[in-house]
C-alpha cells in the first residue's frame, strides 16, 4: 500500500514539474512573439520637478534628478533638459532623466575703476566673467584706463552678463581750422601758432627770388581741421641778398560765422581781397548750428566775404 502511493506521489510531482515547464515555455514564448506595451514619452522639459514627476508617474514612468545647470533664463525648479527625448518610445517603468535649472548664478562685481581694459580682461577672466559694452570718452584721466563701470562695485550680477566699462581715451586735444599762411613772414607765422597751440614740425627752406623768410608752402590745407598736437610742416623762402621790401603789412584777421540751422550741411568759401589781389580758400562742408571761426591774413586794405552754399553772409572791411 505505501508503495503505490509513493509511485502515486512521485508521478503526480513529475506531472506537476511537466505542467510548470509548459506554463513557463509557453509565458516565454508569448513575451517574444508578443511584446509588451511601449509608452511614449512625454514632454517636461518647461515644468516644475514635481508636476513632472506626476504626470511620468501617471505614464508608469519614473523621474531621476541628475542635477541642476545655472542659467539667468529659465527660473530655478523648472526643467531645463531630460533623456529620452519626449515622443520616443519606452517600456514601462523607464527612468526618465533630467536637469532642472539652478536660476540665475549671482557674483558679487569687483571694481575695476582704476584698472586698464587689458589688465581688466584679464582680472574678470580668472573670475570667470567677462567685459560686455565697451565705451569711451575724453577725460582728465590717462589713456585706457577705466574711468566708471555698470554694474557698480559690490552689487550681485549675473555671472553670465557682462561688465559694461568706460574707458578715457585721454585729453582731446584742442582743434582748429588750419589757416592760410601762405605769403606770410615764418616769424609772424610762429607767433599765430604760439597763441592758438598749433605746433609747428619741420620748417624747410627754399630758394626764392622774392623776399626772404616768407612762407611758400604748409602740410595742412587751409579750412581743414587739425588739432594742437598735429605738427605742420612748412617751406620758408631764402636767398644770399636780402631785397628791401616795400610790401603793406599784413593783418590777421580773426571771425566767425555760425552755420544756419537745417538737414543737409553746408558748404563754407571765403574770399579775401586785398593788396595783392583775390584769393578763394574752401572751407568745406560744415554741420548745422556749428559756429566756424575763420581766421585770415590781409594785406595792406582789403576785405574778407564769407560764403554760406555760395550765399554772401558776412563782409568785414580791413583798413
Amino acid at each position: 500500500m505505501l508503495r503505490w502511493l509513493k509511485s502515486l506521489l512521485k508521478a503526480a510531482g513529475i506531472f506537476a514539474c511537466l505542467v510548470g515547464l509548459s506554463l513557463g515555455m509557453v509565458f516565454l514564448t508569448l513575451r517574444i512573439l508578443v511584446p509588451s506595451q511601449r509608452i511614449e514619452v512625454p514632454s517636461v522639459v518647461g515644468k516644475e520637478v514635481m508636476k513632472a514627476l506626476t504626470l511620468l508617474a501617471e505614464q508608469d514612468l519614473s523621474l531621476k534628478l541628475m542635477g541642476e545647470k545655472y542659467s539667468s533664463q529659465v527660473p530655478e525648479g523648472i526643467i531645463i533638459s531630460q533623456f529620452p527625448a519626449p515622443g520616443t518610445k519606452v517600456h514601462r517603468d523607464r527612468e526618465i532623466r533630467v536637469f532642472a535649472s539652478g536660476g540665475t548664478r549671482l557674483i558679487i562685481t569687483p571694481s575695476l575703476v582704476g584698472k586698464r581694459k587689458r589688465e581688466a580682461n584679464i582680472y574678470l577672466a580668472q573670475k570667470g566673467l567677462r567685459i560686455g559694452i565697451v565705451s569711451y570718452s575724453y577725460t582728465q584721466v590717462p589713456q585706457e584706463e577705466i574711468i566708471s563701470q555698470d554694474p557698480s562695485p559690490q552689487t550681485e550680477t549675473d555671472i553670465e552678463k557682462g561688465i559694461n566699462i568706460l574707458v578715457s581715451l585721454g585729453a582731446k586735444n584742442l582743434q582748429f581750422y588750419m589757416p592760410d599762411f601762405v605769403g606770410s613772414k615764418i616769424e609772424e607765422v610762429k607767433g599765430l601758432c604760439d597763441k592758438l597751440s598749433l605746433k609747428i614740425g619741420k620748417i624747410k627752406e627754399s630758394p626764392s627770388l622774392g623776399e626772404e623768410g616768407v612762407v611758400l608752402y604748409q602740410s595742412a590745407s587751409p579750412g581743414t581741421m587739425i588739432d594742437s598736437e598735429t605738427p605742420i610742416e612748412l617751406t620758408v623762402s631764402t636767398f644770399y641778398e636780402q631785397e628791401h621790401s616795400l610790401s603793406p603789412e599784413a593783418e590777421w584777421i580773426m571771425t566767425t560765422v555760425e552755420i544756419p540751422l537745417g538737414l543737409m550741411n553746408k558748404g563754407v568759401r571765403v574770399v579775401i581781397v586785398d593788396s595783392r589781389g583775390e584769393r578763394d580758400i574752401d572751407y568745406g562742408q560744415r554741420k548745422s548750428g556749428e559756429r566756424v571761426r575763420i581766421i585770415s591774413r590781409v594785406i595792406g586794405k582789403g576785405e574778407i566775404k564769407i560764403y554760406i552754399d555760395n550765399k554772401l553772409v558776412k563782409t568785414e572791411e580791413v583798413e
